[in-house]
């Protein structure tokens, strides 16, 4: 059954963000500058992004601490169960309630409805199996650690919105770090749930089986498409931002490919 925790923790989690964007977009509050051409009407992608890059900073740490202390994650997936873990799970699903909100607000159903059937999806996922059920939270933290890429990716986005050139230092720097863990959390992770998936089956519902593996397909193939478009933009085209950019940010920036 749900537990008052859990469902307090998403509560704060939503508001918290409500009231971080809302303080990105006053003038008096905020202590970074706001890029230019995102000052006027489009200022909600600046702030939607700087709230992406705090989300996947703290559930990336929280996650990768609760393996670091919690080993049997990785071993029982199905079954294992902490409250640091289910907090981590929270911070994300309360996340996840507050930028629907946002992008129903400010971009509507029609350019967003695949952003918006992904988060509808983990959110019910979430509070009906990790909350009240508190089962299978294992892929959940394991899935939490996709976030340190999306760190760098977010980054990367802010670069872009800032106008660092392609060729500066820190748009290089970032970029190595973006592809490394691209690689080695986003990949990797999924392709690692394969077996995972395939060895609980047996202590899950058949449908539920099936649709995880459908699922994780899907994303794997969603996401070396990406990184393919990924590599291209930043290392075989000009320093302009092109529609690829464009692209690899709505898909995968915001943590919206997980």
């Amino acid at each position: 059954m749900f537990t008052p925790s859990s469902l307090l923790t998403t509560l704060v989690s939503c508001l918290g963000f409500w009231i971080l964007n809302k303080s990105l977009n006053s003038n008096n509050l905020i202590i970074i500058p706001v890029p230019d051409k995102y000052a006027g009407l489009t200022r909600y992608k600046w702030r939607n992004v700087v709230g992406s890059l705090v989300h996947a900073t703290v559930v990336s740490i929280v996650g990768a601490f609760c393996l670091y202390t919690t080993p049997q994650y990785l071993q029982d997936r199905v079954e294992t169960y902490t409250s640091l873990g289910e907090f981590n799970i929270a911070v994300t699903i309360g996340y996840l309630i507050y930028d629907t909100r946002d992008l129903l607000q400010h971009q509507g159903v029609t350019s967003t409805w695949p952003i918006l059937l992904h988060h509808l999806t983990l959110i019910s996922t979430g509070l009906h199996m990790f909350f009240y059920h508190q089962r299978l939270l294992g892929y959940g933290i394991i899935c939490s650690l996709i976030e340190f890429n999306s760190v760098f990716l977010h980054a990367r986005q802010l670069l872009l919105m800032y106008s660092f050139s392609k060729s500066s230092g820190i748009y290089k720097l970032n970029n190595v770090f973006n592809i490394v863990t691209y690689v080695a959390f986003r990949l990797a992770i999924f392709t690692t749930l394969f077996p995972f998936v395939w060895e609980d089956c047996g202590r899950i519902t058949p449908l539920l089986c099936n649709g995880f593996l459908l699922c994780v397909s899907i994303l794997l193939v969603i996401n070396l498409v990406l990184f393919y478009r990924l590599i291209k933009s930043d290392f075989f085209s000009t320093n302009r931002k092109d529609d690829t950019d464009i692209l690899i940010n709505n898909n995968i920036n915001n943590g919206k490919s997980k």
